[in-house]
């Protein structure tokens, strides 16, 4: 078997002066890029980790094993199996940084029979590393990304069973890294929800036990502050630590089956809400309750018939109903496109949400049969303190008018905001300048003070 240092001969290398010189990967930049993207480095052990470096050890018959991350001066040990190792050691003269280097498997049968590794290793406290087998971890990028290693505290062998053995639960700890930057991208991040929202048994458990419940933001005349529409906005009534905005746990569920019982959840505590109103009002004005639907919902056939079975049961029409959308998944075509359509038929309203932000651009508005457009909280932070804003903001007003949609203005939380868009042409609104969310319990002390306008058979901007 050749040498490390022999295998390395065509590799670049930084350092060499001083004799603690790294060889590098011949994609290093593009290496640590593909790090640092996963977001792992310098992150706690888990369990699956701890688990993955145990069944290495047991694998090799080795007494100790490490899930080991490669950085630009130093290693991260993700999860470590019969060894202390100090936090960040450093990466020069490291055998898993060399595994990484050469992007294959590395065995040592002997350190101190390599001078390259004897002096860091041997002089590590506690058992001496006498045996070394690393395989890289190599990512969906085609990348290195650190090492799952077993050592030994005697010279030996590594049997080629061994070795595949080891390779196989390499790519299981890589394609858990894989599933947690996916769920990153799709608004699973550890780093921005609460950790009982990235338990898919604890958000089971919380919707079988009804602690999601509905706040009630009105929509409303932005002159005159009179509500006309009511939007459905789901909280997490935990039950240690209180109401949970759905900021922290919403994007965990927006991906999975979960939403499907969530979003019924939030239909019919709205619908209920409208017939409630409803029958108290002596103008027999239905009032519109706005509710948010995820492409999850959208992409599974039954949407449609599921709203009209909650409106039948309650003996709404269908104008008390606006389903807010945003363009999480393509809405213009398959399963979605024909659910929107039914809906529509139906006669429920259909609001592009966030509008002016992100995906949710003016093509959407010729796929989607959209009948009102919500302009994003952006514009309306902006609309005070631009002519540029305003302009945009007007533009968008008679453009919706000329094609027949109703606007609502989102996020209005000062009297400046509200003057400049009633300023600009806007008519209709929600913010905490007119009403934070409501539970439903507060609805009457806060229509008894405000008011609520008739909804037109046209519908409101939801």
């Amino acid at each position: 078997m050749s040498t490390p240092a022999s295998r390395c001969a065509g590799l670049r290398r930084r350092g060499a002066g001083d004799g603690s010189g790294m060889w590098l990967h011949r994609r290093e930049a593009d290496r640590l890029a593909s790090l640092a993207s996963y977001r792992v480095f310098g992150t706690p052990s888990e369990p699956a980790d701890e688990a993955a470096a145990r069944l290495a050890a047991l694998a090799c018959a080795a007494p100790a094993a490490m899930v080991c991350l490669v950085g630009r001066e130093h290693l991260w040990v993700k999860a470590g199996y019969g060894l202390r190792v100090a936090p960040g050691p450093p990466r020069a003269n490291s055998p898993c940084s060399d595994t990484v280097a050469l992007e294959s498997t590395l065995v040592i049968e002997d350190v101190a029979s390599d001078e390259r590794y004897a002096d860091a290793l041997l002089a590590l406290p506690g058992p001496k590393i006498r045996a070394f087998a690393g395989v890289p971890l190599v990512g969906r990028d085609g990348l290195p990304l650190g090492t799952l290693c077993v050592l030994d505290w005697k010279p030996r062998a590594f049997t080629r069973a061994q070795l595949e053995n080891l390779a196989a639960l390499a790519d299981s700890v890589v394609t858990r890294l894989e599933l947690r930057r996916v769920d990153r991208a799709m608004g699973r991040d550890p780093d921005a929800l609460m950790a009982d929202a990235l338990d898919p048994v604890r958000l089971r458990q919380a919707v079988d036990e009804d602690e999601f419940t509905c706040h009630f933001q009105p929509i409303v005349r932005l002159d005159s502050g009179a509500a006309r529409a009511f939007e459905a906005l789901v909280r997490w009534r935990h039950p240690s630590l209180g109401v949970i905005p759905p900021a922290l746990f919403l994007p965990a569920m927006e991906r999975t089956g979960l939403m499907h019982a969530l979003g019924r959840s939030v239909l019919h505590a709205a619908l209920d809400l409208a017939a409630e109103l409803g029958a108290a009002d002596e103008r027999q004005a239905v009032p519109k309750v706005a509710v948010n639907v995820s492409g999850t919902q959208l992409e599974t056939p039954g949407l449609a018939d599921t709203v009209a079975d909650a409106l039948a049961a309650r003996d709404l029409p269908a104008r008390a109903l606006c389903i807010e959308v945003t363009e999480s998944v393509p809405l213009e075509r398959g399963c979605a496109a024909a659910e929107l359509a039914a809906l529509r038929a139906l006669g429920v309203g259909i609001a592009l949400d966030d509008y002016g932000a992100g995906n949710a651009t003016a093509n959407k508005i010729l796929e989607l049969p959209v009948t009102a457009l919500k302009l994003d909280r952006s514009l309306t932070a902006a609309v005070a303190q631009s002519a540029r804003s305003r302009a945009v903001v007007r533009s968008s007003l008679v453009m919706a008018e000329q094609i027949g949609l109703e606007v609502s203005c989102e996020g209005v939380e000062n009297a400046a905001q509200r003057d400049a868009l009633v300023g600009v042409g806007a008519t209709i609104g929600q913010g905490w300048h007119f009403s934070m969310p409501l539970e439903r319990s507060q609805l009457v002390h806060y229509l008894g003070r405000c008011g609520c306008a008739p909804v037109e058979p046209a519908g409101v901007a939801g």
